[in-house]
């Protein structure tokens, strides 16, 4: 069959889906790609086929600020740049799913149900982290208001409140779907941030239950499998530097903050090459475009760019911000963890971490060399965070894992 993947936002999101779309390739299905434009290069450079879809959420540094606000972020990311768009993302989406025979979406896609009537296909939505799930029963900490989370031994009540209150407001931030629905001969239909989000054929949970059991109050058509892996190979410059430093000497701590939040690092390198100086550890800091700090030590190694496959294993503990992708890779790399949450998913990932009694988290306001080398300094001391980390790593069985994901998507494609 042929298989459409669609994908908003950043490579954390894109990843998971190039992920399971290289695996539907293996099984001798055929894919495309749809996502923003901005991607095409990278998408293509991997033998994919692409197509854009709008809008364009590639924001300038400026921007991204704003979006990652944890109390305004996500509603500016929805009121302003995804339902706005509504119209444009099904004409693209609709292009991209022309001889389709199944359509896969990420989150944001909120025009997937009628682009698939409109292409009479199936669709299957994905969720990368437990927080989508927005459920009372596993309350996840949510970012905008995370003081709620500290309620959770009150019942679901509590929760089951400010759900509902999110529920109407978002309901509010949706009027240009709803509008755009009625327009195209349908129903108003459900909240699309909350149930309306779901493929009542089939929704993908992305990580383990060991992460997030399964609950009740999930949709019934939930699969969960597991966490994809997106495999990438290091440039030759890069991973050169990076097997001679880490041929040169103990296992380093590495600093990363992902794809998006990289691009508002401020001083966070220069913080995190004074932790690691003050513990007498070397370090890799993986910089996207951020200059690497001055006169940084022959101990220290600063990277653009490494694919996390390539470098946390190697890691004594790993400080990064808490996207579902960096957590995915320091569980399955067996290596502790120190999580600066910044917004969206990223405090429930964080604190799950922390249950699971592998991560220590650190809030964002929070961070000095002092309090980066002080929790780094507890990390690095305690055995039993190493031999959890560890004997976690062990539970991860990626390739099954992927094996039952594709299982699940040529099961749904079948069921129509």
């Amino acid at each position: 069959m042929r298989v459409a993947f669609a994908s908003l936002g950043s490579l954390g999101d894109l990843h998971p889906l190039l992920s399971v779309a290289r695996a539907a390739e293996k099984r001798g299905h055929d894919v495309v790609i749809a996502a923003s434009k901005g991607f095409r290069d990278y998408v293509t450079s991997l033998d994919l086929k692409f197509f854009p879809i709008r809008p364009d959420l590639e924001p300038a540094v400026s921007q991204v600020r704003r979006l990652s606000d944890p109390g305004r972020g996500p509603e500016r990311l929805l009121r302003e740049e995804v339902f706005p768009a509504v119209r444009e993302t099904y004409a693209d989406l609709a292009e991209a799913c022309r001889e389709t025979d199944l359509l896969v979406v990420g989150e944001l896609l909120y025009v997937a149900p009628l682009v698939a009537a409109k292409c009479r296909i199936p669709w299957v939505n994905a969720v990368l982290a437990p927080s989508s799930f927005l459920s009372a029963l596993d309350p996840c900490v949510l970012a905008p208001a995370p003081g709620f989370h500290h309620l959770r031994h009150l019942g679901t009540l509590p929760h089951r409140l400010l759900l509902a209150f999110g529920n109407r407001l978002t309901s509010r931030w949706a009027e240009p779907l709803f509008a755009f629905r009625r327009e195209l001969g349908f129903s108003p239909g459900k909240n699309p941030v909350f149930e309306g989000k779901h493929s009542p054929l089939l929704t993908l949970a992305l990580f383990p239950d060991f992460f997030a059991a399964p609950q009740n109050d999930w949709p019934p058509q939930v699969r969960q499998t597991g966490f994809p892996y997106f495999e990438q190979e290091a440039g030759e410059e890069s991973r050169g530097a990076l097997r001679a430093f880490l041929e040169a000497g103990a296992p380093p701590l590495v600093f990363t903050l992902g794809s998006s939040m990289v691009q508002i690092a401020d001083d966070f390198y220069g913080l995190a090459a004074r932790a690691a100086d003050a513990l007498g550890r070397r370090a890799i800091l993986l910089l996207g475009k951020n200059p690497p700090p001055p006169r940084l030590p022959e101990t220290m190694l600063g990277l653009a760019y490494a694919p996390l496959e390539s470098v946390f294993p190697h890691a004594a503990a790993v400080v990064h911000h808490g996207g579902i992708g960096s957590c995915a890779m320091t569980l399955r790399s067996g290596v502790p963890a120190l999580v600066i949450p910044f917004a969206y998913d990223q405090p429930d990932n964080a604190e799950r971490l922390r249950k699971l009694g592998v991560a220590l988290t650190l809030a964002r306001k929070g961070i000095s060399s002092g309090s980066l080398a002080g929790k780094l300094r507890r990390i690095l001391q305690d055995r039993g965070m190493q031999d959890r980390a560890r004997a976690i790593a062990g539970q991860i069985t990626p390739d099954d894992d992927m094996e039952s994901t594709i299982d699940a998507l040529e099961e749904a494609a079948r069921a129509i």
